[in-house]
């Protein structure tokens, strides 16, 4: 007699062991060191797991990493985006659109309040992820370095086309959209070390990141009426 029970509670134990390998780097390297510095067996200690278990789930150290950065960005990258779009629609309810600067400040105030508040939310609820992450950023593995970078690149990218769509910086060229959101999201995400670690301070970490958002892009703005004046001078 045949039976459908096995595979699906193979799949379950392979996959829980591949959640205690990640849970446990993120213990070890959020303590003390990178994810290169860690020892297989050290890990496989720590998940409560036979040292062989690692090569079920994962050919390299870095390769648990690259699990790390993807599951980060699947868990944020879409909320925010869809934030972004929530937040300028309840904004628009409330306001009528109206440029300063070239930015529709009422709308984006919404949007950019609402988002960081989600995105600092989200680091406090996984601070091991994220000072994992800052840290390899400056880290020995170039392959984990350029993964991170592109996922800051990728949320740059999310950001400036959404906030295309939304006509948030009407006057504002594409490319100086995209360097700003360029811009930000790293800023974000250095600042999320201070959020995590500065508990009492929370507010006014939260407040000053969408301050500087705010200015950068209306900054931007003005820049490019100035170049655009000289050009017509």
């Amino acid at each position: 007699m045949t039976t459908t029970a096995e595979p699906s509670a193979t799949k379950t134990v392979t996959a829980q062991g591949k959640r205690l390998l990640l849970d446990a780097a993120l213990r070890l390297a959020a303590v003390s060191r990178s994810l290169s510095g860690l020892g297989l067996r050290e890990l496989a200690r720590e998940a409560g797991l036979n040292p062989n278990t690692f090569y079920r789930h994962f050919k390299t150290v870095d390769d648990l990493g690259l699990a790390m950065i993807a599951e980060m960005a699947a868990r944020i990258r879409q909320p925010l985006r869809d934030l972004r779009f929530e937040a300028a629609e309840r904004a628009g309810q409330n306001t009528a659109s109206k440029l300063t600067f070239g930015v529709d400040l009422a709308r984006g105030q919404r949007v950019c309040s609402e988002t960081v508040e989600l995105f600092f939310h989200y680091a406090a609820q996984n601070p091991q992820a994220f000072i994992v992450g800052v840290r390899e950023l400056h880290g020995s593995s170039k392959v984990l370095r350029e993964a991170l970078e592109q996922m800051m690149e990728d949320f740059a990218n999310d950001m400036a086309e959404d906030l295309g769509k939304l006509q948030l910086l009407p006057s504002l060229e594409p490319t100086a959209v995209r360097q700003v959101s360029s811009m930000i999201s790293r800023q974000l995400f250095q600042q999320s070390l201070e959020y995590i670690e500065q508990v009492e301070r929370r507010p006014q970490i939260c407040a000053q990141a969408q301050q500087q958002i705010l200015m950068m892009f209306a900054g931007a703005t003005v820049l490019q009426a100035v170049g655009e004046l000289r050009l017509g001078a």
